[in-house]
């Protein structure tokens, strides 16, 4: 029994062993080695766009001072011509009110000038009326009557006398008032027309430089 066991384990490694030849003896077919893949390096993204920040040219000192200078000229040259429209504005009114002023003088003193020239009228035609009065003495007895004709007569030349020496006397003084006034009006007159070709004058000026 053992001998038939021992046989068969003999057989069945023979048969193993054999099979093992025939597999180690059959040619083999090696694949060849996969190429390498060549791989294609990333590509790397496109940078995005960076905005720079605006930047302002940097100005030269002497360009920063020229400009300031400009800048200071243009507001001296609008002050100079703002204080020359004030000037002009002031100048206007102190002549305006002094032309009104002036011509409200000259008409009081023209007032007074008529005034005087109808007094002196008054004392004209008065003066006229005693000189005449005088030349009547007789017709001046006869209505006033008296007992004593000459000193009647005497008393009457007296009193004539006395009025004619007093009208004179007031002549003589509306005489010289009215000189007086007469030189005060010329002068304002004359006054009134300077200041009237001035405020023409300044007024012309003001439209041109409106324009």
């Amino acid at each position: 029994m053992r001998r038939n066991l021992l046989n068969l384990l003999i057989a069945i490694t023979a048969a193993i062993a054999f099979s093992a030849s025939s597999v180690t003896a059959a040619p083999t077919k090696q694949e060849p080695p996969p190429r390498p893949r060549q791989t294609k390096p990333p590509q790397k993204p496109a940078p995005e766009p960076i905005d720079k920040p605006m930047t302002t040219p940097i100005q030269e000192p002497e360009d920063l001072m020229r400009r300031a200078i400009t800048n200071l000229s243009t507001q001296i040259g609008l002050l100079a011509d703002e204080m020359r429209r004030l000037r002009r504005e002031t100048e206007r009114n102190s002549g305006m009110m002094e032309l009104l002023l002036d011509e409200d003088r000259l008409a009081k003193v023209e007032d007074k000038i008529q005034d005087a020239n109808n007094n002196k009228a008054q004392l004209d035609a008065r003066e006229q009326d005693v000189q005449r009065r005088m030349k009547n003495i007789q017709g001046e007895l006869l209505l006033r009557g008296g007992l004593r004709r000459e000193e009647a007569e005497a008393a009457i030349r007296s009193e004539l006398q006395r009025a004619l020496d007093d009208v004179r006397s007031q002549q003589i003084a509306y005489q010289q008032r009215i000189a007086e006034l007469n030189e005060q009006a010329v002068r304002l007159r004359a006054r009134v027309e300077t200041l009237r070709k001035k405020l023409e004058s300044i007024e012309v000026k003001s439209g041109k430089e409106e324009k």
